[in-house]
């Protein structure tokens, strides 16, 4: 198992190749950490990676049932970690077992641009947390009159 060492991971379970891609895509143009790929979520489970997971994302076709197992574990394991479920259609099973385990759903097709607004928004406040801010320091300590 490679190391990230300090750069943040985005791990997701993936039957679609594509999706994959698009995901990978994305994440190169941020530049801001790496993609790790399982083909079910189960192989996630038993091959945990190393280094700073920073967004989760389920795009497999599983029972609702198994869904929410495995985002009750994801939630268990990384407590801080957005999970982000992929289904085909919204209001159905998938979504209620996604937004009841507190995952975000997105439905198929998901375009570059979505892809994009969630990696910003979960990437870039975890970069800002990772980079201390000289000013905020300076801020907080009494100035001598």
């Amino acid at each position: 198992m490679r190391s990230g060492g300090s750069k943040i991971c985005v791990v997701m379970a993936c039957a679609d190749k594509g999706e994959a891609e698009a995901v990978s895509k994305q994440l190169l143009q941020l530049n801001n950490g790496y993609l790790v790929t399982y083909r079910r979520a189960e192989d996630l489970v038993h091959n945990q990676p190393t280094g700073k997971v920073a967004l989760v994302i389920l795009s497999v076709w599983d029972d609702p049932a198994h869904l929410g197992r495995i985002i009750r574990w994801l939630k268990h394991r990384w407590p801080t970690c957005p999970v982000t479920v992929v289904g085909d259609e919204g209001g159905g099973h998938d979504e209620m077992a996604a937004r009841m385990g507190g995952a975000l759903y997105l439905t198929r097709p998901v375009f570059p641009t979505q892809w994009t607004d969630l990696l910003e928004h979960v990437l870039q406040p975890a970069r800002a947390r990772a980079i201390p801010n000289k000013d905020a320091d300076l801020a907080e300590k009494p100035s001598h009159q």
